[in-house]
């Protein structure tokens, strides 16, 4: 009872509080939703969009049903997972932040994984894809592509070895639930994907437009240059790699993503719902991830040193 009240006086305040700055600073919000549409149109629906269907259409159809008799030993030597659970740990690397774990909801929700299992997939199925860190990060805002390539590897690597060490949690868990067959024909199934994949991202863009407003509200309210730098990285990783990238070390840009940011958090809060994850292990494996990434790009580094423009 206890805590419930006090979430409930917490959501009486963030209300009292975005409508005290809606009024405050109307031109700052207007400013930073501006760059937050700005932000979904030039970066996130082209990389993101297409994915979003992808996967959707993956949990779906039956299309990838054939492979699973050999993909299994490898999910089940590396993470302790069914074989239906690659193409989630695939995706998530390679399609953005969050469409790892939106599979991850749709599976459970199709009771083809257990709960276990779900949760401890969306310890580590969260990840920048390169579209954004290698072409938007490395080559547009560091103008090199290498580093992009250096960070996405690091996130990668970061998050196999999280979902490595997620095989020792919840240890009694083995059960192999049945792959179920689809009879959907492709067309519809390929309709209903899209239609998802819009869902999803008008939701994703919703979140990154309202955190733009509040980041530029906190930038008139506050001058401590560190501490701003602190709250935009923490707040939303789009944002952070424009103000910062070039200005910052790159094993920091790489703990930046890896954490992914409150806005990719809130985003997701759906599918740790669905999956009864609580939130604190989730933010728990965020910290993790960006700081094994921050370390393993510095050694990267060590070995292979590069020339951005500051």
């Amino acid at each position: 009872v206890t805590v419930k009240v006090k979430k409930e006086y917490l959501s009486i305040i963030l209300i009292f509080l975005l409508i005290f700055l809606l009024f405050k600073f109307p031109d700052a919000i207007k400013s930073g939703i501006t760059d937050g549409l700005s932000i979904c149109f030039q970066t996130v629906i082209p990389s993101l969009f297409p994915f979003l269907v992808l996967s959707s259409y993956i949990v779906n159809s039956n299309i990838l049903n054939p492979f699973y008799k050999f993909l299994f030993p490898i999910a089940k030597l590396l993470f302790k997972q069914p074989a239906n659970t690659v193409p989630v740990i695939i995706l998530s690397m390679i399609g953005g932040f969050p469409v790892g774990l939106k599979m991850v909801k749709d599976l459970f929700k199709r009771e083809e994984i257990t709960e276990n299992q779900a949760k401890r997939l969306c310890l580590f199925c969260m990840n920048s894809g390169p579209a954004f860190t290698i072409t938007v990060v490395g080559a547009n805002m560091l103008r090199s592509t290498l580093a992009g390539v250096i960070i996405y590897l690091s996130l990668c690597i970061s998050s196999l070895i999280i979902g490595i060490f997620t095989r020792f949690i919840f240890r009694d868990d083995s059960h192999q639930c049945k792959i179920k067959q689809y009879h959907i024909t492709d067309l519809s199934t390929l309709s209903a994907s899209v239609t998802s994949g819009i869902n999803s991202i008008l939701g994703i863009c919703g979140w990154i437009v309202l955190f733009n407003g509040f980041i530029e509200c906190f930038n008139i309210l506050n001058s401590n240059y560190f501490l701003s730098i602190f709250v935009k990285t923490t707040v939303e990783v789009t944002k952070a790699c424009i103000d910062f990238s070039g200005k910052i070390a790159l094993p920091y840009l790489a703990f930046i993503i890896g954490f992914g940011g409150f806005c990719v958090h809130f985003q997701i809060l759906d599918c740790l719902k669905e999956c009864n994850l609580n939130y604190s292990h989730f933010l728990f494996s965020r910290v993790i991830n960006g700081c094994v990434s921050a370390i393993i790009t510095y050694i990267i580094l060590i070995f292979t040193p590069i020339e951005i423009d500051v």
